[in-house]
């Protein structure tokens, strides 16, 4: 009996490929490696499966096409090496896993053993105080939320996202921390947005706190009603500004560490975007309509990675049963974030995209290469559904477009991460 895809549920033949990718079922052995020069798409991947997570196999069936590069190294900025050099070796888990001790700067575990019992933890420490947001970042940015035609329902864009870090500081003074009581990880803001009118003005804030039993503090300030509203922990899985993103997943996965129970999945070696050669053009987007214009057209490469599963134990209101991570084993972030709901079907992705450079845009070259995000594919499988997102922002300004380590020039301490600063910013 076939069931109809509509209404948020999956056809059978969907919910089998699913269940096939994530392991349920066995996998047929598969001999083909992707070779350079090598353009996979809907036709051929099936051959390629092993070097596929779960929400790719899908996104190729929507019209997603892979050209195949060689691997190449992101390597870390020369701060962060340093001071991963100088203070790695002091660094412990505490005993609960929740936290670490004697923190400075840096990747607190830069060498890792697949075998060490707490390798999750240890993946997922690393994440959160990876490279690319040192010490502070700002860009723009646009999302087209679409149905399955492809057709843009609503358009939101601002010239504000930005992090500032708080600890592990290598660049910018103060260093290595900015003293606040209680100690703050990091601040991050999204808005005031400029479109669509009837949101025009509103931003996003959020505190996380360096104590693992202390809950971050977001606001969301809306002008419209002139109020600023309190974010509970319990709705962060719910959806932001009417899109289809939730607060942990922005960038992958944004929620801390302290909340979860992650376990070790394995490691592997699959096709991830980190030189993607194309950046705020219309056609990295795979096709002006459809579901071929939720996915991207970029190149790819053979990289390994770690495969983490979060199940959020502490946030018993929680939309995901779990999220599977594909964290990339050299700048930690994450490839793929893998969103599963109660039935442990596979229910939306988060997929960044990335191009590792000096400089991606004229006028702004860094002595070190970046990490830049150029798009992200987030999809809901099951409502046939997309948000994606392109930075830059605003047409195609590119004023605040992926700035690294600008401070005050670009707004970017701690005086704007205040609930007073964003109802300015706002009016």
């Amino acid at each position: 009996m076939q069931r109809v895809q509509h209404a948020g549920l999956l056809s059978l033949s969907f919910v089998a490929l699913v269940v096939l990718a994530v392991g349920l079922l066995p996998v047929p052995a598969s001999a083909d490696e992707p070779a350079v020069g090598e353009v996979i798409t809907k036709s051929n991947w099936d051959k390629y499966q092993e070097y596929l997570p779960p929400s790719q196999q899908v996104m190729l069936n929507y019209g997603m096409r892979m050209e195949v590069i060689e691997a190449a190294s992101c390597p870390w900025p020369q701060a962060f090496r340093t001071a991963t050099e100088q203070y790695a070796g002091q660094v412990k888990l505490k005993e609960d896993k929740l936290g670490l001790e004697n923190y400075v700067a840096g990747m607190p575990f830069p060498t890792i053993d697949p075998n060490d019992p707490d390798v999750a933890w240890k993946v997922m420490w690393n994440h959160e105080h990876k490279p690319a947001y040192s010490d502070d970042v700002r860009t723009e940015w646009s999302i087209d939320n679409q149905d399955i035609e492809g057709r843009v329902e609503k358009k939101l864009s601002s010239d504000v996202w930005r992090r500032l870090k708080w600890e592990g500081r290598i660049v910018q003074d103060p260093k290595p921390i900015i003293e606040n009581d209680p100690l703050m990880r990091y601040t991050e803001q999204w808005g005031p947005i400029l479109e669509p009118f009837d949101l025009k003005g509103t931003s996003f804030l959020m505190y996380r706190y360096e104590e693992g039993s202390r809950a971050d503090n977001s606001w969301l300030y809306l002008p419209q009603l002139r109020r600023v509203r309190r974010y509970s922990t319990a709705d962060r899985s719910g959806t932001l500004f009417g899109s289809d993103i939730d607060q942990d997943s922005i960038w992958g996965f944004n929620s801390k560490p302290a909340w979860w129970d992650f376990q070790f999945l394995g490691e592997k070696e699959i096709l991830v975007s980190m030189h993607a050669g194309k950046y705020g053009t219309a056609d990295i987007w795979c096709e002006p309509a459809g579901r071929g214009s939720w996915v991207p057209c970029v190149k790819w490469e053979k990289r390994k990675v770690w495969l983490i599963v979060g199940k959020p134990t502490k946030l018993p209101v929680y939309a995901f049963s779990k999220r599977h991570l594909w964290i990339d084993q050299e700048v930690y972030n994450v490839t793929a974030s893998e969103m599963f709901d109660k039935n442990e079907e596979l229910w939306k992705v988060w997929h960044n995209i990335f191009w590792c450079a000096k400089s991606v845009r004229e006028g702004r070259e860094y002595p070190d290469q970046r990490l830049f995000t150029p798009a992200v594919a987030m999809i809901d499988f099951q409502l046939n559904h997309s948000s994606r997102i392109s930075p830059p922002g605003p047409a195609n300004s590119f004023v605040y477009d992926w700035m690294f380590e600008t401070g005050e020039d670009s707004f970017n301490v701690p005086e704007f991460y205040t609930v007073a600063s964003i109802i300015n910013e706002g009016r």
